[in-house]
């Protein structure tokens, strides 16, 4: 890796709302939608469930993730902060 290129992940996720009992599911009619890490997102990665929010202060959950080319990066949005928060997203 290069000195100015940082690891980059690609996420497939889905956005999530709150119940009434403030409990974080997912969306009937979510679509499924890609973000990545970026240089400036808060926050450290631990799997799939977790919850993070967009640039949109969306809260969406990790279905799956894979890396992705330093180069590839800038056709996905980044995530702003992932939160301490995980969810069964099945």
């Amino acid at each position: 890796m290069k000195k100015n290129q940082y690891p980059v992940k690609l996420f497939k996720a889905a956005i999530v709302f709150q119940d009434a009992n403030g409990n974080f599911v997912l969306k009937k009619d979510s679509r499924i939608s890609f973000w990545r890490t970026g240089k400036h997102t808060k926050g450290h990665f631990s799997g799939v469930g977790q919850l993070f929010t967009t640039e949109n202060d969306l809260v969406a959950a990790v279905l799956d993730f894979d890396d992705l080319k330093f180069s590839k990066r800038h056709e996905y949005n980044p995530v702003a902060r992932f939160l301490d928060i995980k969810i069964d997203p099945f």
